[in-house]
This record gives C-alpha cells, structure tokens and sequence, in this order.
C-alpha cells in the first residue's frame, strides 16, 4: 500500500513539557486515520505538525513520499507547499468574505486562478449541498452550514491529504451525526487520505479505518476500529473506548478475589503472571438482578445497592455500588428497566456479566 503519510520519531516540546514523544506513523494512501484521545494527549499538536502550523523538535514527516520536514537537515516545508486542506473546530471562516470567497480562498493562495474559472469552487459548494449559499457572509449562515462549508474550503484545492481538526465538536448532536455521515460519503467519493482528531468515540468508530489511541504523546494502540473495539491493547484503551467499568482483582488462595465482592477460579480472567489484575466491561454487558441467581456458570456476580436509575428512552442507565466499586450497567427499558426505576436508591440488588465479556490486564494501574 502506498504511504499517503510517514512519520518517524516525531517530537514536539513546549518549554519544558514534551507534548509529542518520539511518535511513529504511517497512514496508507486513501486511507482515514482517527486520532482518539483526552485533552492533552498530544493529538491536536501531532495534526498541526502535519500541517506545517507547528515546527517540530525531532524527527520526520513525508507526505506522499515528499519530505516535508526533518529535524536533522533542518528541513521544513511550508503549509502551503504540503497539498493539504485544513478543517479547523471553529470554521474558521473569514468574516467579511462571501461563502464563495472563502472556498475559493485555498485556490487563490495556491495560485490555482484557472481552478476558480473552471467551477471549482461551484462543485466544493455543491458536494456539501451548500450551492445556494455562496453569495452569503458566514453570521449569516448556521454552524451546520459553516461547518459544511469549511469542509468545502478544505477540499476545494483537491487535496492529496485532508487534516480535520475536532470539526464536529460545536455542533447539536442531530447535525453532528448528519455531518459526520456526510464526511463519510465524501471521503469514499473522493478517496483523499484523511486524519481526524477527536475525542469522541462514536465518531472515531463511525469515521476511521484506523484509530490511533494517543496517551502523553505517543500511540498507545493503532489498529482497526473493530479491533480496537473488541481487543483493547491496555485498560488505558479498553477506557477510553467504551469499557467505562473497572473491577480490580488480587490472587488470594489460587483464586482471584475482587474487593468489589468478587471471587473467580485461577483460569477465569485468561493468563496471568502477577499477583494483581483489573478487568473492564461495558456497561451494555452487565446484567440487573433482584438478587444473585443460583446458577451463574461463566460469570462473575456482585451484590450491590442502587445508587440511581436514569430513564434514557429504550435503555435505563443505572449505576449501582459494589462495596467501594462503582459500575454502571445499561439496561432496555424491555428488559429489566421496569422494576429497576421502582427501586429506591440504597435497596440491594445484583450485577453480573459473562467472563468472555471482560478484558483483563496484569496490575492495579
């Protein structure tokens, strides 16, 4: 596969603090790249290094195979030599340009006069269904339309790479689905390579052939999302994907024992080495009961009290205290949502979820 972007040993510090520490990439051609992670994790800043916004301290960055900075030779291609197209969280729209201006802005910079007269910046318009709005300045449009129509600013040039930074953030949850569908759609039309920051993990699931789990800098997990999804590579992943419980496990007389009020046989939790373990589990994977069944082979049971029941539509989330462990468990309102909502906050209840469902990993950190 060809390599629509490289990147080795990439290093960015501010002052004293190391934002980006060493990272390696690489992102085939056409391919859409999702860089997950919480504020701080170095995401936004490894996208604008692509970018050219931020000079790096160390390594290098090729851009279909054209180096486009290394930190050895003292090489550093401007942005707007790197053929990339920019989509900012904020729009970031010029305000006293027309819509039309504004997509055609990349163009002008570019010198790309010919690409203006050719309609260029017409079909930008129309890909986004923005065609009627050119004539427009940007307060007059809704954020949906200046989000469409930034994405248009930043496909117009027909870029070989596309970089979109949170684009989706400061929309109503309706638009930012109907957005991020439609980025979809446009990527598989136009096969540009893209990387996406976000922190958001349904978008990063529905957007990337690949998500790269970023942690103080550096990729914790790159993979597919079904892989990531299904095989979190540590519990910093398995959190930040979706598996918001955490049971903590000790080995104690061949068995494992959890202060949760747990206990497991030696083989349940898989092959460990140590003496500590935590495992995580999705909040759609546990189960509610009135108290533990008798029969729960190939699980593992908690006793716990209510804390609340949160009525969602077709789900109830319901979060519940195990001794010191808080978990929460996602019920359908079909299921056993019903009785739940009568309980009051305190009254006893039980929690399991199958062993095949949770992730365990050696240690209590």
């Amino acid at each position: 596969m060809a390599s629509g972007i490289a990147v080795s040993g990439l290093t960015k510090r501010f002052g004293r603090t190391t934002v980006v520490d060493g990272l390696d990439l690489e992102v085939g051609e056409g391919d859409f790249l999702v860089l997950l992670g919480p504020s701080g994790c170095g995401k936004t800043t490894t996208l604008r290094c692509l970018a050219g916004l931020e000079t790096p301290d160390g390594g290098t960055i090729q851009l279909r195979d054209t180096t486009v900075f290394d930190g050895r030779r003292g090489w550093n291609v401007p942005i707007h030599k790197r053929d990339i197209g920019m989509v900012f969280q904020s729009y970031a729209l010029w305000p006293h340009m027309t819509v039309r201006k504004n997509i055609a802005y990349p163009l002008k910079v570019r010198g790309r006069r010919e690409a203006i007269a050719d309609g260029w910046v017409e079909n930008a318009a129309d890909m986004v269904h923005c065609g009627d709005l050119l004539d427009r300045y940007p307060a007059q449009l809704s954020g949906g339309q200046q989000q469409r129509i930034a994405l248009a600013r930043g496909l117009v040039a027909r870029p070989g790479l596309v970089l979109l930074d949170e684009p989706l953030s400061n929309l109503d949850a309706k638009l930012r689905d109907q957005v991020r569908t439609e980025i979809r759609e446009l990527h598989q039309e136009l096969g540009f390579t893209a990387v996406l920051v976000t922190h958001d993990q349904d978008e990063a699931l529905a957007l990337g052939d690949r998500i790269a789990i970023m942690r103080d800098g550096r990729i914790e997990q790159c993979d597919t999302p079904e892989r990531v999804y299904v095989e979190p590579a540590s519990d910093y992943v398995a959190a930040f994907i979706g598996m918001s419980n955490r049971i903590e496990w000790e080995r104690v007389d061949g068995g494992w024992s959890s202060p949760a009020g747990a206990r497991v046989g030696p083989d349940d939790l898989g092959a460990l080495t140590g003496q500590r373990a935590v495992s995580r589990v999705r909040p759609d994977d546990l189960r509610v009961h009135p108290r533990q069944p008798d029969d729960l082979e190939g699980a593992v049971a908690l006793d716990a009290d209510l804390v609340t029941a949160e009525y969602g539509g077709r789900h109830v989330d319901v979060t519940v205290r195990a001794k010191e462990t808080r978990l929460h468990v996602r019920v359908g309102t079909g299921d056993a949502g019903t009785w739940i909502r009568s309980l009051k906050p305190g009254e006893p209840l039980a929690v399991s979820a199958p062993l095949a469902s949770l992730r365990t990993y050696e240690g209590d950190r």
